[in-house]
């Protein structure tokens, strides 16, 4: 009898090492404006990028490399580049979308909408909602009241900003405080959310964008990334073309 006593006593001693090892690490203390400091410094820090990337988006599921300019305030471009060079050239600047497919001579813009941004990220964001998201960091919003900062179980920070007609939630991991993941809901549609994950240097590498009951989304991998390059304007302006065409000329968005 002592023997299956014994062990019994043995796998409860590992079954409690297990969860001590699972145990959310210390949480770290701060405070809401703490938090929205540290967001804050960051979108400050960083002004442009310039970087590699793989895509994923849409429903078709197909991974695509891509190089990638962005500069604050509402500038960005992305050429998804094939075996042989530049597949299809994407850029907008201010309120100007435009597509030029190379092989073509072709260009296509028009307004820069959320829903014809879906071209460039997956789902349906304005402009400067797009900049923020490719440099690493959640839409810049006005709260219309004080935050509510909670803590989870699973270890980290919930932080809640009402905004005119919605909130936006921020989650923070607790020991290092980094953003992991952000929703924002409006009233009468469906809820944005982002993840942040694998950091380096402070950015993050790996960035996550859906919209659920939607198919619109899109999973993006930073290969190489040059924050703070200085980038001439031009190469965010519309290429030359033999023929120009209005955006919906250019069929639904790839994906």
């Amino acid at each position: 009898m002592r023997r299956p006593l014994a062990a019994v006593w043995a796998v409860a001693a590992v079954l409690l090492a297990g969860c001590a090892l699972r145990a959310p690490r210390p949480l770290q203390p701060t405070t809401a404006s703490a938090l929205l400091d540290v967001l804050a410094a960051r979108r400050n820090a960083i002004a442009s990028l310039r970087a590699r990337a793989h895509l994923k988006s849409g429903v078709s599921g197909l991974w695509v490399r891509e190089a990638l300019l962005v500069e604050r305030p509402a500038s960005a471009r992305v050429d998804v580049l094939a075996p042989f060079g530049v597949a299809l050239a994407l850029g907008v600047r201010d309120r100007l979308l435009w597509a030029y497919r190379p092989s073509e001579g072709i260009r296509f813009e028009g307004e820069a909408t959320p829903e014809n941004l879906i071209r460039f990220f997956g789902a349906p964001v304005a402009v400067g909602d797009v900049v923020d998201v490719l440099l690493g960091l959640p839409p810049a919003r006005e709260p219309v009241g004080p935050p509510d900062l909670h803590t989870t179980r699973a270890g980290e920070y919930q932080l809640r900003l009402p905004l005119a007609g919605g909130e936006q939630t921020l989650w923070f991991a607790g020991d290092t405080l980094v953003l992991l993941r952000a929703e924002e809901t409006r009233s009468g549609g469906p809820p944005m959310r982002i993840a942040f994950a694998d950091y380096r240097d402070g950015f993050p590498r790996t960035i996550d964008l859906s919209v659920p009951g939607t198919a619109a989304g899109a999973h993006l991998v930073y290969d190489a990334v040059e924050p703070n390059v200085d980038l001439a304007d031009t190469l965010f302006a519309p290429p030359p073309a033999k023929r120009v065409l209005p955006l919906e000329a250019a069929g639904p968005p790839p994906g």
